[in-house]
C-alpha cells in the first residue's frame, strides 16, 4: 500500500506503559491502552484518535476500595477491557490480581457503568479463576468468536509463579461474563528452545478470510532481553490444535532499539489497519513503553510485519519497510538471531539470550514478588 498522506507513529508511543491492552470504543471513537500497575497507579490507561498519537491518563482506571479477596499493591497486571454483555451499560476489565487466599495471582473482574476510563470496581467475591492449588493465573483476554460468543484465554503456571510448566487455556464465558460455562480447553504450552519454560500473555485474533485463528504469546523472562513474541495457528477451529510458528515475530533488536518485545495484542486500529502493540524495554532489568507496529495478514491468516519496529525514528503508515531501510537501520541490523527446536540446547533468542539467561532471570523475577 502507498504511504499515507499524515499519518505515523514514533515508538514507543506510550512511556512506561507494559501489556498493553487495546480497546475501541465506537461511542467516543478513540482507542485506549490498558497496562499494568506503574507510575503511582493501579492501572494505567492512554487514549488515542489516530492509533499513532497516544495520550496518557491522569487518573486512576481501578481506584479501590478493594473486596477482603484481593488488592496487593503492585500487583494489578495485563489488563483488558470489553464492553458489558447482555446489552448492559458500560465495560468490564478482566484483570490478574493477587488472590490473598493462595498468596498467587489469580483473574478478577471489575465493572464501570461508565465509559471505557471507568473508575472500575471489582464486582464479584472473589477470583473469577485463581488454579491457587496450581501456580495461580494470570494474563486474561476477553475473546469473542465471529458468531458473538465470549472466551476467555489465560496463562496458568502448574505449580508456582515463574517455574516450569505454563500452559495456555480457554474456556467459554458465561452470558454476563461473569463465570464460565464449560471446560477448560488447553492451547499451548513451552514448544522451542528459546522460551525458556515459560508462555504468557496469550491474545487470540480470528481471520475471517482464511477461516484462521491465530495465537499470540510472549515467552521468557519479561525483564531481559530474552523475551519475544511468538504466534501460533489453528486451522481447524477455535479449540485447534495450534500449529507454532518456528521462530518469534517480535525478538530484541538492539540496532532498532527494541529490547524484549512482549505483552501483545493485536487489534484492528485506524482506517481498519491491523497492528500489533506490545512493550519494550528501556534496558534490562527497566521500565517497559508501549510500542505499535503494523501488520499485514497472508492468504493463509499467517501474520506479516510491515517492517521491523524501532524506537526513535518515524515510520509513515504504508512505508514502514521503506522507512526502515531509508534510515540505514535495515543494513546496521544484519540478519536474524537463529532459534532451536525444545530440548535443542536453548538457542539465540532475543538477540543470543539462551535458555541458561531466561531461567537465571526467572530466579530474579521470582525473589522479587514471592
Amino acid at each position: 500500500m502507498p504511504a499515507h498522506p499524515h499519518l505515523g507513529y514514533c515508538n514507543p508511543v506510550i512511556p512506561e506503559l507494559a501489556d498493553p491492552g487495546v480497546y475501541y470504543d465506537p461511542h467516543s471513537k478513540k482507542y485506549y491502552a490498558f497496562g499494568t500497575n506503574g507510575c503511582g497507579k493501579n492501572i494505567q490507561a492512554a487514549y488515542s484518535d489516530d492509533f499513532c498519537s497516544w495520550t496518557k491518563w491522569d487518573q486512576e482506571v481501578l481506584p479501590g476500595p478493594f473486596p477482603p479477596w484481593t488488592g496487593t499493591e503492585g500487583f494489578f497486571w495485563a489488563p483488558e477491557v470489553i464492553s458489558a454483555p447482555e446489552g448492559r451499560p458500560g465495560h468490564l476489565m478482566y484483570v490478574s490480581t493477587q488472590d490473598l487466599g493462595s498468596g498467587k495471582q489469580s483473574i478478577g473482574v471489575a465493572y464501570t457503568q461508565g465509559g471505557p476510563l471507568g473508575p472500575y470496581k471489582f464486582i464479584s467475591h472473589g477470583p473469577l479463576v485463581s488454579r491457587g492449588e496450581t501456580g495461580g493465573c494470570i494474563d486474561p483476554q476477553p475473546f469473542v468468536d465471529h458468531d458473538g460468543q465470549r472466551w476467555l484465554v489465560y496463562k496458568n503456571d502448574y505449580d508456582r509463579m515463574y517455574t516450569k510448566g505454563p500452559q495456555i487455556w480457554l474456556q467459554k464465558l458465561s452470558s454476563d461474563g461473569l463465570g464460565f460455562s464449560g471446560d477448560r480447553v488447553p492451547l499451548q504450552a513451552p514448544h522451542a528452545g528459546y522460551q525458556g519454560d515459560l508462555l504468557e500473555a496469550p491474545y487470540l485474533t480470528h481471520h475471517p478470510e482464511s477461516g484462521t485463528y491465530c495465537l499470540f504469546f510472549s515467552s521468557g523472562t519479561f525483564t531481559t532481553d530474552g523475551y519475544a513474541t511468538s504466534y501460533s495457528i489453528s486451522r481447524n477451529g477455535l479449540q485447534g490444535p495450534y500449529e507454532p510458528s518456528g521462530k518469534p515475530l517480535l525478538y530484541t533488536d538492539h540496532h532498532r532499539g527494541i529490547r524484549g518485545p512482549g505483552g501483545a495484542c493485536v487489534v484492528q486500529g485506524v482506517e481498519g489497519h491491523w497492528f500489533i502493540v506490545f512493550h519494550s524495554l528501556e534496558r534490562e532489568d527497566g521500565p517497559r513503553a508501549t510500542c505499535v507496529q503494523r501488520i499485514t495478514w497472508a492468504q493463509d491468516g499467517t501474520p506479516v510485519l510491515s517492517g521491523r519496529p524501532n524506537e526513535g525514528h518515524r515510520l509513515r503508515l504504508g512505508a514502514e519497510d521503506e522507512d526502515d531501510e531509508a534510515s540505514g537501520l535495515k543494513a546496521k541490523a544484519g540478519p536474524e538471531p537463529s532459534y532451536t527446536a525444545k530440548g535443542g540446547g536453548g538457542g539465540g533468542g532475543g538477540g543470543g539470550a539462551g535458555g541458561d539467561k531466561v531461567k537465571s532471570g526467572l530466579q530474579k523475577v521470582f525473589n522479587k514478588f514471592k
